[in-house]
């Protein structure tokens, strides 16, 4: 929630930590989102390929190739997806899969992410496999939730019917 006048409006609310299951569910479901943004970042940098090299190659299919073999190119298309996941997490701290599955990532204050944060948080993630430790973690955080200190949070079923409201953690 951002600092404004309005925050003094808003009410917290207790939510309990998600579960390992409902962490495991939304990263399936984003995985098809974010397979969504792998596959408009490669034809968009296909197309932008093409046109910065169609007046002087004739066989525009050896310069793709060659360009998929840059690390410049995978740099890319990793960046391009990581943004997906940051960016939802710092305007409103849900990925689609996560709002599918009512939970929120919050930092430990109940405040959202900044973008340095969520930037920790994804590399730190490794695609996921972090979340792994919280089946162990009694406050049922991955290794990445540690370092960039947030929570996933599981939402109440009423939370959006109700005024804007700061999870109490």
């Amino acid at each position: 929630m951002s600092s404004d006048d309005n925050s003094k409006d808003i009410k917290p609310t207790e939510v309990q930590l998600a579960s390992f299951a409902k962490k495991l569910f939304a990263w399936i479901y984003d995985l098809l989102g974010a397979l969504g943004i792998f596959v408009l970042a490669l034809v968009v940098g296909q197309i932008l390929l093409y046109l910065a090299t169609f007046t002087w190659v004739e066989d525009f299919n050896q310069v793709s190739l060659e360009a998929s073999k840059s690390p410049f190119w995978a740099l890319y298309l990793f960046l391009t997806v990581q943004y997906y996941y940051v960016w939802c997490w710092v305007k409103g701290g849900q990925t689609v899969g996560m709002k599918a599955w009512r939970i929120q990532l919050y930092r430990t204050n109940g405040e959202l992410l900044s973008w340095k944060q969520a930037y920790v948080r994804s590399l730190l993630s490794l695609g996921g496999l972090a979340n792994f430790w919280s089946l162990v973690d009694k406050e049922k955080r991955g290794w990445h939730d540690y370092y960039a200190d947030t929570r996933v949070v599981e939402l109440p079923k009423d939370f959006y019917k109700k005024k804007p409201q700061k999870p109490l953690i």
